[in-house]
């Protein structure tokens, strides 16, 4: 297999860098998200009650396996170096209207997936959107730049911490991500978290929705706080979520 060059050019690395999150488009081929797309429509169409975020859609048999595109593996080969195959590749990651009348910033469950340590640099974690995934559609929502806030709070701390409990402490030190986690007062959280967003220690801080086309590829820092987002639309939100590990 020849292996792409440079995916994460010096102008991509430091936008992760900075805000935690970068977009590859089209890194699987179209045909590929469609054709996975298709299989795990089949996964939910099976199952007697899905409910608005169905789970348990994972699979064994290499059904996703058409995610680990070339672009992919250079995207963990640049992150990682030399890093592990996953035992099965592919968590689907799917939700249907979630019951909402409108779409709004939630203020609940922002959370890093496995809690805050010192940053084993050894990790990366990416998503693979397989059905478009428009703004107000239930894509992961994140907060971006919150990596390098929770990097820098880690590093002081000199231990790990629970979720919550690093989450807590930046609220103490941020109006604004204090406002983002607690219940709405009426005020308008798309504007004041999505569009003027905020700062804390030269950070700079705002809510985004993961977004874009079947095959493009979102390549989210480790760390990075996140939530899952209401969907309002018609159209199912399907992605597949992927972690990967460094050797040694």
């Amino acid at each position: 297999m020849t292996k792409v060059r440079e995916v994460l050019t010096p102008d991509l690395l430091e936008e992760y860098r900075r805000e935690g999150a970068v977009r590859l488009a089209g890194a699987v081929p179209p045909r590929d998200a469609e054709a996975m797309a298709g299989i795990l429509r089949r996964k939910i169409e099976a199952r007697p009650k899905p409910g608005s975020r169905p789970a348990k859609l994972s699979s064994r048999t290499g059904e996703f396996d058409a995610m680990a595109s070339p672009t992919v593996r250079t995207v963990f080969d640049e992150l990682l170096g030399d890093w592990e195959e996953p035992d099965h590749w592919g968590l689907p990651l799917v939700s249907f209207h979630t019951g909402e009348d409108r779409w709004d910033v939630p203020y609940q469950h922002w959370h890093i997936d496995l809690g805050a340590r010192p940053l084993d640099p050894r990790l990366a974690r990416l998503f693979v959107v397989l059905a478009t995934s428009r703004p107000g559609g239930g894509g992961t929502g994140y907060i971006a730049g919150s990596h390098r806030l929770i990097q820098a709070h880690i590093q002081a701390a000199g231990r790990p911490e629970p979720s919550a409990q690093v989450r807590k402490a930046l609220a103490a030190r941020s109006p604004w991500l204090a406002a983002l986690t607690a219940r709405p007062t009426g005020e308008d959280r798309i504007q004041r978290f999505m569009e003027e967003g905020s700062e804390l220690d030269g950070v700079t801080l705002r809510v985004c929705e993961m977004l874009g086309d079947p095959g493009d590829v979102i390549v989210m820092h480790p760390l990075m706080m996140h939530s899952p987002m209401p969907n309002v639309l018609t159209t199912p939100r399907m992605m597949l979520t992927q972690f990967a590990y460094g050797r040694g």
